[in-house]
Parts: structure tokens; sequence; C-alpha cells
């Protein structure tokens, strides 16, 4: 008909109002003539995909044995949001067996769909993604990179077991992708399985050895296995390979960090930000390397934590009544967040309070938040009245399951460190809402009410300006300690008896021993004749790591020879106290478990006390346990007070003698009592809210 061949004319020059005037005129003739409906829906396709739709149905009803009008309508239904319609189209379409004919259409509906499943994979629209790539794997369910793609969504929410199974799946299409390596290596590095994950991006970089996002990856899993230098070396070949890699940017700057050179990591932090402020966790690093810092100011510190809460969190509060009961002496609802809720440090001190707390007084949910689970979880799961995680949940719908669970109590136990899920509480999904134990400084969240502390962490009146918290001070300590299972032994004589001169001893994160604190421990070393110093140091049997170190620790006056290095190691750490005398606490950065575990192994720390609460943990613990004076308040000081202990062997015998006893029987033990503390300062706040909330 010639009246149609002009309109496809028409229609393929953009002429689309005189392409409709003829179709009109067709149907005015025949009004179901499928070919002219199918042209007016490819018309309308363009600005109204509903009308479309009624087109192609009509089309298609005329002459099913039209393989383009199938998926066009399938297509047409997309575009108004009917995945399920359009899914039973093609699995009727599937069923016509159509021949070749069909198979050019095929590939341009897949293209399409796929390059509309990858547009809202990018906007984080992975359901909708997900239900898209459902649909090219029905009509081709060999689609390599529709089922990786699939794959990584389904790790993204919270899917581990079938992540694995569908990036496989895609390998085992594709054997030599280097692009399908690279994502199974980070469900792997989710899984906890460092090695297979540095395995498959070795595999990678064999196919492309320049894939920028391969070299980014291992530089991020080569940090977990303490392998600094090669972490370094690939992220800093990311860049080479894709300057604008915000990944490969905070890889370097998180591999600078490790190794102490703590104004370069900031430095770095700072480029990833540039080039995606959308990375929130690097802001966080950020943070963390600035408290690290000694040249950096606290107050500085607690700027920028104050401006990333105004930033990116205040927009996100939510202003609306709580439905919450209001009875001031009810159970109360308490919920922790971590992403720590497994084999990390954190449970050290969290567990012993969980095991302690009062069940009457209240209920207690956790919500995990990274989706690797372990043993420990499995542990600490009965401890609880319920259980979720919001691995799988953006910040919106984990803060909707939490005020639906109606917490009257919730509990940040992360901060700025790793798996933090601060949007959440920026949207205030509980009446009152707490940070502790899981970062020595303020969030800089006007949404949470208080910081849960202790008056020799941070006196009354020293740290109130830098905080958007109120600081609530239990009566004695904010945390408490549980030592690990099967501790070895305390070594019956010290070191020093033995091999004839005292051993000093660091066994923190070479991030936490800055420049400063190495001259100061020159200045003890030259004060204690044959003295040596015993270093913990990840990755030092490297080279590149070696020379660094060692250049930091020559310009900062410490003899060589008289230094230990001593790789991180899986097991035995413990016993690696049994060669330390005295041990050296780092400032202003001052140390957490390592502090306790010193003490535990029956050998006492130098501490020097600062002025905010990361740099006064290691003069709290001395006090609380007795020993103020090992504190130290300038550096002259510390460096006298570890000389003086040197020099006099008969009170370093007595203060070793009983160190551990004298750990356990002080309140940094005594859980039964911190958690009456916690019930007692978690009662008050609900109290104090509600007094409010009555104003």
């Amino acid at each position: 008909m010639r009246s149609l061949a002009k309109a496809r004319d028409h229609r393929a020059c953009g002429r689309f109002d005189r392409a409709e005037s003829t179709l009109r005129r067709v149907l005015g003739t025949e009004p179901n003539h499928p070919e002219a409906h199918y042209e007016l829906g490819q018309i309308a396709a363009r600005h109204a995909p509903e009308k479309a739709v009624t087109h192609f149905v009509t089309a298609l009803r005329g002459a099913p044995e039209r393989p383009n009008y199938w998926l066009a309508l399938a297509t047409a239904l997309l575009a108004v949001d009917r995945q399920p319609d359009a899914r039973a189209i093609l699995e009727r379409y599937k069923a016509q067996s159509f021949g070749p004919e069909a198979q050019p259409l095929n590939a341009a509906f897949l293209e399409s769909t796929f390059a509309s499943a990858q547009l809202r994979y990018d906007r984080a629209e992975y359901r909708s993604a997900e239900a898209l790539l459902d649909l090219v794997l029905l009509l081709d369910e060999t689609h390599a990179h529709a089922t990786y793609l699939a794959g990584v969504i389904a790790a993204r929410t919270n899917r581990p077991e079938l992540a694995y199974d569908l990036i496989s799946i895609a390998l085992y299409r594709e054997p030599k992708n280097p692009l399908f390596f690279s994502g199974l290596s980070t469900v792997l590095t989710n899984r906890g399985d460092h090695d297979g994950a540095i395995s498959a991006l070795e595999k990678a970089l064999e196919f492309d050895p320049d894939l920028a996002m391969a070299h980014a990856n291992i530089a991020g899993v080569y940090q977990r296995r303490f392998r600094y230098g090669e972490a370094l070396r690939h992220a800093e070949q990311a860049i080479v390979l894709e300057p604008g890699n915000a990944g490969a940017h905070s890889n370097r700057g998180s591999a600078l960090l490790a190794l102490g050179r703590l104004g370069e990591a900031v430095e770095a932090f700072d480029r990833a930000l540039g080039l995606d402020p959308s990375k929130l966790f690097v802001a966080s690093n950020r943070l963390f390397a600035k408290l690290y810092a000694a040249d950096i100011p606290h107050a500085e510190y607690a700027a920028d934590a104050l401006d990333y809460g105004r930033r990116y969190a205040d927009p996100l509060l939510r202003r609306r009544p709580f439905a919450n009961d209001r009875d001031p002496e009810r159970k109360l609802r308490v919920g922790f967040v971590s992403g720590d809720l497994c084999n990390h440090a954190l449970v050290r001190f969290f567990e012993p309070y969980l095991r302690a707390i009062d069940r009457d007084s209240m209920s207690v949910l956790a919500y995990m938040t990274h989706a690797s689970e372990d043993a420990f979880s499995r542990r600490l799961k009965p401890l609880f009245d319920g259980w979720h995680n919001l691995a799988n949940l953006d910040d919106d719908e984990a803060a909707d399951r939490i005020e639906a669970d109606a917490i009257d109590i919730l509990v940040d136990l992360s901060g700025h460190s790793a798996g933090n899920r601060l949007l959440v509480f920026a949207r205030k999904p509980a009446p009152v809402q707490v940070t502790w134990i899981g970062h020595p400084g303020t969030t800089g969240l006007a949404a949470i009410d208080y910081r849960l502390t202790d008056a020799s962490t941070d006196p009354l009146g020293l740290a109130e300006p830098l905080h958007a918290e109120r600081l609530w001070r239990l009566p004695r300590v904010s945390a408490t300690y549980a030592g690990v299972d099967n501790l070895p032994p305390v070594r019956e004589r010290a070191p020093f008896e033995d091999v004839g001169y005292i051993t000093f001893g660091c066994f923190n994160r070479l991030t936490k021993v800055c420049d400063a604190v190495l001259t100061t421990w020159a200045s003890i070393l030259d004060a204690v004749p044959e003295s040596r110093l015993f270093m913990v140091v990840g990755d030092i049997g490297t080279p590149e790591v070696r020379e660094a170190v060692e250049t930091r620790l020559t310009a900062a006056g410490l003899p060589l020879d008289r230094v230990i290095f001593q790789p991180r190691v899986s097991s035995g750490y413990h016993e690696l106290y049994h060669r330390v005398d005295i041990a050296l606490d780092p400032y202003p950065y001052n140390g957490g478990t390592t502090s306790f575990d010193t003490l535990s192994m029956g050998v006492p720390f130098v501490a020097l006390s600062g002025d905010h609460a990361a740099a006064r943990v290691g003069s709290s613990i001395l006090r609380v346990i007795g020993l103020p004076e090992l504190v130290a308040d300038s550096q002259d000081a510390y460096v006298a007070i570890a000389r003086d202990l040197a020099l006099d062997r008969d009170r370093l015998r007595t203060i070793r003698a009983g160190l551990r006893e004298r750990l356990h029987a002080s309140p940094l033990m005594d859980h039964a009592g911190l958690a009456a503390d916690v019930d007692a300062a978690f009662r008050a706040m609900w109290r104090q809210w509600l007094s409010e909330e009555q104003v």
C-alpha cells in the first residue's frame, strides 16, 4: 500500500506529523490495520509510550506472525514500567519459535534492554535493573554480561551465594573476561576469602594488565592482608592508567595511612572526594587520618566532622512525631547498629556488656550492616531479641525498618569506622540516638543526641565545644574488656632477666605511630643504654615498605641496629609480648584493644595524656588500674617515665608482677557494673526525651 510506504518514509525523515496524518487516513478506511497501528505506535513511543502500547496491542492481534510487533509491544510496556506484562509478552514470543528473521530483532532488543539495566544499576536502582536483566536472560540465557551484572546486583543486595553462582556462570561463558574476574574478587572479599580474591584479580590482570579497576581492587585486598607495599604500588598503577578513578585514589590513601604517611593519605582522600563526592566512606577515612595525625589540631578534625554532618547528614533529617509508647518506666527497645558484629575487636568490648544487661529493663535488637556474617555473628545472635542484616537495604529502607521495630534508643557502634551507616542515623529513625565504643570523637551528626563516654576520657568542659552530640559521662568507665580464649600465661621472668637489656615495644599499627612519637622513642633509647625497640609492622618483609619505614625511623634519630622489626602474625600474637619489658603507647591516637592485651600479658606501658578522647585512652586505662605514675603530661615527662622505669629494675619487677590480676580486678573488667551504668544512662536519656517532648 503506497500510503503506508509514504508514512514510513515520513517517519524515517522525522516528519512525524505528516506520517501520523497519513496513517490516520489508512485507519479511517481499515480501523484495525496492523501495520498502520505499528507505525503509529512507533511515533507515539517517542513521547506517549502508554498510547504506543495500545497501538502495538492492536497490531499484534492483527499480525501475530510479525516478530517485530511482539518486541515493540514488550519495549513499550517496559517504557511504562509494566515489567510483569512485558515478561508475559516475551514468554509468549519465545514460544512462537520464530526463525532466523527474528535474530537481528532479538539482538537489538537485548542490546537496548541490557543498556537500560546497566543505566539503572549505575543509578543504584537494583531491583528494576535486575528485572530487566531477567528479561534479557529469558531471551538469551547465554548472555554472559547480563549474567555477570545480575551477579553483581546480587552481591550488592546481600545474596552472596547467588552472586558467586551467577558470576561463576558468566566466567564459564567467557573464561577470559578480566571484568568478570574483577567482579568475582569483590564477592570473595565480602566472604572473607582474601586469598581467593587476590587469585581472581591476578587472573584479571593476566588477561588485561591495563585494567585499572583490577589494580584498584587488588590494592584494597592487599591491605586486608597487610601487604601495604603491593597495595600502594597497584593503587598508583591504577591512577596512571585511569587518573580519574576515585577508588584507586581512595585505596592509595588507605595504603599510605597504614604506612603512617598521614599527610599524603589526607591528600589522596581529598583527591578521591574531589573526583567522586558521593564516596562518603572516603570522607570517613579522611577524618580518621586527621585523628591519627600529630600535626593536625583536634579542633581541625572536629570542624571537618561537623562539616560532614552539615553537608551530608543534616539535609536528611526526618521531622515528624514518633509513635513510641511514652511510659517512662516500661521496658525499652534498644537497637545496636554496626558492621563489626563479627570477628572484630569491637566484640571484645561489646559482647561482655551484652551478656550482662538486665533483660527485664530492655529488649535489644541488632542491626548488622555487613553482608558477611561469621562464627562470631552466630555466637552473638542468641544474645539479641532480634537480628536484622541491613546490607541489602538503602539508608531510607534501613531507617524505615528500624522505625517499624519501634526502637526507643538507637546506638551506633561504628562512628566513622568501616561499615558505618551514619546516614541511617541522619534520618533519625529513633527518638534517642547514641554513639558508643566505635569512634573516639564526634561523628559530626546533630541527629545523634549523645556520645557515651566517661570523665577520664573526656573531662568536663574539655570536649563539649568539639562535639555535635551531648556528652553523657558514665560514672566509672565507658567500656569493659573481655580477654581472648586460651590466653597464654604471663612470662614468669621479665625478658631483661635473660637478655641483659631492656626491650621497649609497640604492638600498635604503624598508622598510629607518627613522626613525633618516633622522635620521642629515639630519646628513650638514648636515655637507656643498650635498650632495644620491638615494633610490630605489617608487611615489613617487603623491601619498599622496609625501606620507607627505616627512612622514617632514621630521620627521627632511631638507631636501626637497636630496632627489632616483627611482621604481623595470624597466630601466636600474644606470645610476642613475652619479648617486651615495657610497652610504649603511641600518641596522639593511643592504643585501644592493644593496650588491654598488653596489660593482660603482664607488660606495663607508658602513655602521654592528650587533650581529646583518642589521645586519653591510654592515660584513662592506667589511672583506672591504679598506675597513674605511668602517665605523662608532656613528651619530656614521657621519656623520663620510661627511662626511670627501665633503670629501676626492682620497681619494674614489682609492677609486672600481678598486672594481669590487677586488670581483671579493675572496673575495666566489671561487665555487670558497666551494664548497670549503661542501663541507667539509657533510662535517663529516655526520660530526658520524654520531658523535652512535653515542653
